[in-house]
């Protein structure tokens, strides 16, 4: 069983433990007796017997001569026909037995192993559930007569095995009841199958009370019963008790298709057509051989599959199993009620009683429908285990409607996980975007992270925008050709998706430092004006006053002070014209780009350290956008001026031109100076080039020279008409 509860499991110590042994034993030795009574008494019934002797009472003696001569008619002896049966019988139960035993050797000490155990021996040794084979040893042959006690411990068995089976469904595999209603559910059953296996005479029992509503019990504990298994299986189980539960799954349905079968042949066919299907000897040994053989092949599967779900839950992969097994389990259920349904109708329509011509009637229908039926079947139970992956048009429609209906950027990628995994039944699906720290939280996730996961990258514009993350739906279950094409195009959309959100992301960021420059710029703006141009243009009328009061008294004095304000004021004058260029140099909108770079460069030639500057700018627009005239000047005239104070060049080469296409202005800065550092340490300067660039949508790299000294080259994007101009 999963060790994966949350709370261990319960133990048997000491003398619970010693009790718990004890009743195993007794259980094992019990159902083992009345196994091998019944198929000795059907041993010596058919081999060595005689429908004369012991092994029959007088009343059924007639019908054993009748069977014996149909077995004979159908070309076999009595002997090789129940030769088969016990060899099917043993063989079928010796896996139950070997797997109780290792179960009890190995954990046997756990109070859910002990009533798994225990449980596996009743099933193993019942034979058909619905009919258990022990209870032949108590009612077909006189011996009965003769030792009472057989058939208590027949109907004893019937009971623990209806309270194994409840237990079963309700508990495994972790021993709890989930949900909490489950053991009221349990409770009600065993109550009901009390009434039944010790008081069948009796109100309590179900063969006393009308038809429909037995029918209606047996019907909703039935349904209660699955619904607490698929409850457990979507909301309460872990992995790993999933896959336990799948295999468990695969076994019950086939032994539910041979019960279905044999409830259809005995109990619906007749009470449509008030008639038996099986109507002779000679078709009822046929109808033995077919079905008990189809029984006991399914209970030996229904062993192995719970053997991997208890031992080996991580071995194979049952969702394929599972999957043909419920598409033609459900076929095969819909076909004998078609056949049943479309003999009983065209018997009522014709009034007819040919049951020949019926069966031909439906046989031609059910063959036009059933690859029909198929198909649609198997693109049922696809859709239920795999999801929408066989439809990939669903796939992206369903995509394309949560990207649309997603009404804030925040859901737009955990709504995109949710919906890739739900559409393909995948059970995590992560987005991961480029960060420093690879432990980074993913952007969005859905479902529980597991392993073994699949990375595929997401790629836009031959850049990797982030990664997808997929898990396998089990260990050994990895993705199919068609599941990894489909896969890929899923992460070519989620791609686009995700950056989409990244240009958000960047525009938000973007705004954000616009406003942010600007409240600084006017934060310096106002403290310029506060701190320097505030109190000298409020000292001015201060200084003429006094001028002006001095003017009769001291003439020198009042030229003096008039010519400090003309000081002042040409001062004022200055930082007016700084704060402005500071802006946006005045040159840009007087002389045009190309000529205010002249100008400015020209005056940085006059630097005592004998820098050589060359500029070249031909074939430029008459007028550009302000935005690309102002960084393209500002970032030219910082590079030259950190070529003045740090390169140690002789050199400087500026050039602007222009490129066609894409339309882009492009700047570069060269010299033969020392070149840059091992370690490159970005400084104000070269921060405040790299922003001004970007800010406008444009590059910035720089490099060293192989000759010596650095390159720098920017791209700033242009309109087209701003291109042409």
């Amino acid at each position: 069983m999963s060790d994966t509860a949350a709370s261990p499991p319960y133990q048997l110590e000491n003398k619970p433990l010693l009790i718990g042994r004890l009743l195993y034993i007794l259980l094992f030795l019990l159902s083992l007796g009345m196994f091998a009574l019944a198929n000795y008494g059907q041993a010596a019934q058919w081999v060595f017997g005689d429908c004369e002797v012991i092994y029959f009472t007088p009343e059924y003696r007639p019908n054993c001569m009748l069977w014996r001569a149909a077995i004979t008619n159908t070309g076999l002896t009595p002997e090789v026909f129940e030769g088969y049966f016990i060899f099917l019988r043993v063989a079928a139960t010796v896996p139950f037995i070997f797997l109780s035993i290792v179960l009890m050797r190995r954990r046997g000490g756990e109070l859910r192993v002990l009533l798994l155990a225990g449980f596996l021996l009743l099933v193993g040794m019942a034979g058909p559930i619905y009919n258990p084979f022990w209870q032949w040893s108590s009612a077909w042959f006189t011996v009965e007569n003769q030792v009472p006690a057989l058939q208590m411990f027949s109907r004893l068995l019937d009971f623990l095995l209806s309270l194994g089976t409840a237990l079963f469904i309700f508990l495994f595999p972790d021993g709890k009841f989930v949900p909490k209603w489950a053991r009221w559910v349990a409770l009600g059953w065993l109550i009901m199958r009390a009434g039944d296996v010790f008081f069948s005479n009796t109100p309590a029992s179900l063969y006393t009370m009308s038809y429909p509503l037995a029918v209606i019990l047996n019907t909703t504990f039935t349904m209660c019963g699955i619904g607490a298994f698929i409850w457990r299986y979507r909301v309460y189980a872990n992995a790993i008790q999933r896959q336990q539960i799948k295999w468990i799954t695969a076994g019950v349905l086939l032994l539910a298709l041979n019960y279905a079968l044999d409830y259809t042949v005995w109990e619906i066919y007749p009470a449509i057509t008030s008639e038996y299907p099986v109507v002779t000897f000679e078709q009822g040994v046929i109808w033995e051989l077919v079905q008990d053989t189809l029984w006991y092949v399914s209970q030996t599967v229904f062993a192995v599959c719970v053997g991997l779900a208890v031992f080996r839950h991580r071995l194979w992969d049952i969702d394929a199993i599972l999957s043909r097994t419920l598409v033609y389990g459900t076929l095969t259920i819909l076909i004998i009620v078609l056949y049943v349904l479309i003999v009983g109708g065209v018997g009522v329509i014709l009034h007819s009683q040919t049951t020949a011509v019926n069966g031909l009637i439906a046989t031609g229908i059910i063959a036009l429908l059933f690859q029909p039926l198929r198909d649609r079947l198997q693109r049922g139970i696809n859709r239920l285990l795999y999801g929408d992956r066989d439809d990939p048009a669903v796939v992206f429609t369903r995509l394309a409607h949560q990207l649309q209906t997603t009404d804030t950027r925040a859901a737009i990628l955990p709504n995109l996980a949710y919906t890739i995994a739900q559409t393909l039944k995948i059970p995590y699906v992560s987005i991961r975007l480029p960060t420093a720290n690879p432990e980074t939280q993913p952007a969005a996730a859905w479902g529980g992270n597991r392993e073994p996961a699949q990375h595929i990258p997401l790629i836009y514009r031959n850049e990797t925008v982030g990664d997808l993350l997929v898990a396998q739906r089990s260990p050994h279950e990895p993705f199919n050709q068609h599941e990894q094409t489909l896969l890929n195009a899923v992460a070519a959309l989620t791609a686009t998706t995700v950056r989409a959100v990244q240009m958000w992301d960047e525009l938000q960021h973007s705004r954000q430092r616009i406003i942010t420059a600007r409240e600084e710029e006017r934060r310096r703006l106002r403290r310029d004006l506060h701190d320097g141009l505030g109190p000298a243009l409020a000292s001015l009328p201060l200084k003429i006053d006094a001028a002006i009061d001095l003017i009769t008294q001291d003439q020198q004095r009042s030229v003096s002070l008039l010519g400090d304000v003309k000081r002042q004021a040409q001062g004022l004058v200055a930082d007016v014209r700084r704060v402005v260029h500071d802006l946006r140099p005045p040159a840009l909108d007087e002389l045009g780009l190309t000529e205010a770079l002249r100008g400015a460069l020209t005056q940085l030639r006059t630097h005592p350290n004998g820098l050589q500057i060359t500029f070249s700018a031909a074939n430029l627009p008459e007028r550009l956008p302000a935005a690309v005239e102002a960084a393209t000047y500002r970032i030219t005239m910082e590079a030259a001026t950190n070529v003045i104070k740090h390169a140690q060049a002789r050199h400087c080469w500026v050039t602007l031109q222009i490129i066609a296409y894409p339309p882009q202005m492009q700047i570069i800065i060269e010299d033969d100076g020392v070149g840059l550092p091992d370690a490159v340490v970005p400084n104000v300067g070269l921060h405040s080039m790299r922003e001004r660039a970007e800010e406008l949508g444009g590059s910035f790299q720089i490099q060293s020279r192989p000759s010596g000294g650095i390159r720098i080259n920017v791209l700033l994007p242009l309109s087209e008409t701003s291109a042409a101009s």
